[in-house]
């Protein structure tokens, strides 16, 4: 069956009624759709391009595979789907309340209980993944969807694969891939839990730490810049929060959290005690930093360094540019 243009697809699913058009990614069209049995549904479709660019139609043919493989309130549910042909499609749960990285452009800084939460979720989300074998290879605030009820779940499976495959390919997002990743070296947890700890920071800051006009010069300050502390950005933000971001955004992969596991525990620590000690005012917010100094923060202080750069050393930052 001939496609015709984004707007009227041509091709829909039996069972489906097309309500308006969403938007296009890189590999498909994306229409709010009506089924009978899951009722609104985020419905996509496959571009005409595809036909011609194997790569692209790989990526859509992962996204389908993976993602009705994942189960999780964290992840984006996928209904149904067939990954190709002319009649490939793929029907998912619609997430009205849009994407992280809409909110962070509309709102900016967000309070820090919210942005502690939805860190949480989306780790937890991409932990089960892992959990199913499955390297998501590009974490990243566009990725994630919100329900109206606030709830994050990751998405956008199409750049994924299992563990258990061999693939050295850059695929992702510069502001958001690992070092390792731009030197050529395969996709691991690690490199999924360095785009995390880049995603946290971001959430936690309203800026992302690295910035450039390129992606020669993003790649360089991957390699070899330096990130400027969190709580610069964010003076209420607990040392032991910046810090367990900080450890996740390592450049060498064998100094970051070995899963995410081991980061969500340390996360959820730290949070469970901010949440614990946090009351109104300034007073709340003097408490809250000094329940969350260690002894080793506080030497490091002492010593006048920059808790977050100092660790890793060799990241740039910028800040985000407003649209």
């Amino acid at each position: 069956m001939v496609r015709m243009t984004a707007d009227d697809p041509g091709f829909v699913p039996q069972g489906y009624q097309t309500l308006k058009k969403l938007g296009s990614g890189q590999t498909s069209h994306v229409y709010l759709a009506r089924n009978d049995v899951h009722g609104e549904v985020a419905l996509k479709l496959p571009r005409e391009e595809l036909r011609s660019q194997p790569m692209l139609q790989r990526m859509f043919e992962n996204e389908v595979q993976i993602t009705l493989s994942l189960e999780h309130e964290n992840i984006v549910r996928a209904f149904e789907g067939y990954p190709t042909g002319a009649q490939a499609f793929l029907a998912l749960e619609y997430c009205a309340g849009g994407t992280l990285d809409q909110l962070l452009l509309e709102r900016g800084s967000l309070p820090l209980e919210q942005a502690v939460r939805l860190i949480a979720n989306v780790a937890r989300g991409l932990e089960h993944s892992h959990g199913q074998q499955v390297l998501h290879r590009d974490v990243k605030p566009a990725n994630v969807f919100l329900t109206t009820e606030g709830l994050a779940k990751l998405g956008d499976f199409g750049t994924g694969m299992f563990l258990a495959e061999t693939n050295n390919d850059r695929v992702g997002t510069a502001f958001y891939m690992a070092p390792e990743i731009f030197e050529g070296e395969p996709a691991t947890v690690e490199s999924d839990v360095y785009s995390l700890g880049i995603l946290a920071y971001e959430v936690l800051t309203g800026v992302r730490p690295f910035q450039g006009d390129s992606y020669e010069r993003v790649m360089m300050l991957h390699l070899s810049g330096l990130p400027k502390n969190m709580r610069y950005y964010r003076e209420d933000l607990p040392r032991g929060l910046a810090k367990v971001v900080s450890l996740a955004m390592s450049r060498d992969a064998g100094r970051r959290y070995q899963s995410v596991r081991t980061f969500l525990d340390d996360f959820q620590k730290v949070s469970d005690r901010m949440s614990r000690e946090i009351v109104p005012g300034r007073a709340g917010r003097k408490l809250r930093v000094e329940a969350e100094r260690t002894p080793e923060t506080v030497a490091e202080a002492r010593e006048g360094k920059d808790v977050a750069g100092e660790r890793q050393g060799f990241f740039g930052w910028f800040r985000r540019k407003k649209s």
